[in-house]
């Protein structure tokens, strides 16, 4: 099979009402307290266990929940207590996240239970995405504290507050991948905002050479409908046509009722817009290691051959795959750990070819490729593995026929 990445959130410093029987339901104008330990449903009383978040709520302020759905006023506070008005009608249900657009509260980026969770699963993860980074620091402290536990494991910075927008580019900076979390966006900006947002996020994360992956509702109706809508095929070719590494379901495999067809439908559609579509990124860059991929990418490009690379640790691979190479592109890598890594890079084709050195990971790679039909008789591959200090090889060959 293939090898995937496995990816672990962690809840940081999210807000969640907390656990309580059934659900509520409010129309708009009516008053809900959210209290830090009372719970009633005939009262409209919700249990908020947040103690930060409750005595510092002030009047005026904005919460939403449920992606943005449910809208609220604070009216008023009290001990262990606020009242809000609703501004929407909807359905209160029991753990469901809640964002205040316009207040950050002082909470820590990673919680005692994010920490034990980590700890326990610090061997099997590849990239720990973290929840409602605000700014650079955050990063920083996470890393540190991963790199105790695993330095393998690489960090996906969650775009979802204002704060987060605000300091994007020094958080792409020190992340390893970026996801536009657009439920939590659109409960913190107006929905007509979240495209461009979108757009702005995708742009500097694919300057900076930094895997993108897009999350939220790209398939919203598949959790009660077994095909999308005409809407929903457009938002995912769009999101193609930008350029993204990957599109991340989230609803629509967790909980809806054909998680199967949802995941056929957005390969079937995420294939037919990259048929389509041309990506162009910024090549431009500092470093011998991103020019030398450059120029052995656009070596190929220029011979319209095929591209193999032989990569010990996967970091050749990626600067191939940020420069988006119109060939297509095979990587061979050591082990299931490190093809795991590369299973959100773009345009990357990953084999698991174990061997001592990169001499003899080409050489396996090529005949692999062979063996399976992938290279056909004269055309050209474009052989090379990743940038040494001493000598670096490229080699040029024209596929021979089978009969030679």
């Amino acid at each position: 099979g293939r090898p995937v990445a496995v990816i672990v959130d962690v809840k940081g410093p999210s807000i969640r009402l907390g656990n309580f029987s059934g659900a509520i339901s409010v129309r708009a104008g009516e008053r809900v307290t959210f209290s830090s330990d009372k719970f009633s449903a005939e009262e409209k009383i919700v249990p908020l266990p947040n103690r930060e978040v409750v005595e510092k709520a002030q009047p005026g302020d904005m919460l939403t929940m449920d992606d943005g759905r449910m809208r609220f006023r604070v009216i008023s506070t009290g001990e262990g207590f606020f009242l809000a008005e609703s501004l929407t009608d909807g359905v209160i249900k029991p753990e469901k996240s809640i964002s205040f657009p316009e207040r950050e509260f002082d909470m820590p980026i990673l919680s005692e239970e994010d920490l034990n969770g980590l700890e326990s699963l610090c061997d099997e993860i590849d990239y720990v995405g973290i929840s409602l980074v605000r700014r650079r620091d955050d990063v920083s402290h996470v890393r540190r504290l991963v790199e105790k536990l695993n330095p393998d494991i690489s960090l996906i910075s969650k775009i979802e507050s204002r704060s987060a927008v605000e300091n994007l580019s020094s958080i792409i900076e020190l992340s390893d991948a970026v996801l536009v979390a657009r439920g939590d966006l659109g409960m913190n900006f107006g929905l007509e905002e979240i495209p461009i947002l979108q757009r702005k996020i995708v742009k500097e994360s694919l300057n900076a050479g930094k895997p993108v992956i897009i999350a939220t509702q790209l398939l919203e109706s598949m959790m009660s409908s077994p095909v999308p809508t005409r809407a929903e095929v457009v938002d995912i070719a769009n999101a193609v046509e930008e350029g993204v590494d990957a599109l991340m379901l989230t609803g629509e495999t967790a909980a809806g009722k054909y998680p199967i067809e949802a995941v056929r439908w957005l390969r079937k559609i995420a294939e037919r817009a990259e048929s389509f579509y041309t990506i162009n990124v910024n090549r431009m860059g500092e470093g011998v290691k991103k020019r030398y991929a450059k120029g052995v990418v656009e070596l190929a490009e220029d011979l319209s051959g095929k591209l193999l690379v032989y990569s010990m640790r996967g970091t050749t691979a990626m600067t191939i795959s940020s420069l988006r190479p119109k060939v297509k592109t095979y990587v061979g890598v050591p082990s299931v750990k490190v093809a795991r890594k590369l299973a959100i890079m773009w345009g990357l084709d990953v084999r698991v070819i174990p061997a001592d050195d990169y001499y003899e990971g080409l050489d396996k790679l090529y005949t692999a490729l062979m063996d399976e039909g992938e290279l056909v008789p004269d055309e050209l591959a474009i052989l090379t593995y990743g940038l040494r200090d001493y000598e670096q090889v490229i080699k040029v060959r024209k596929v021979p026929s089978k009969d030679l």
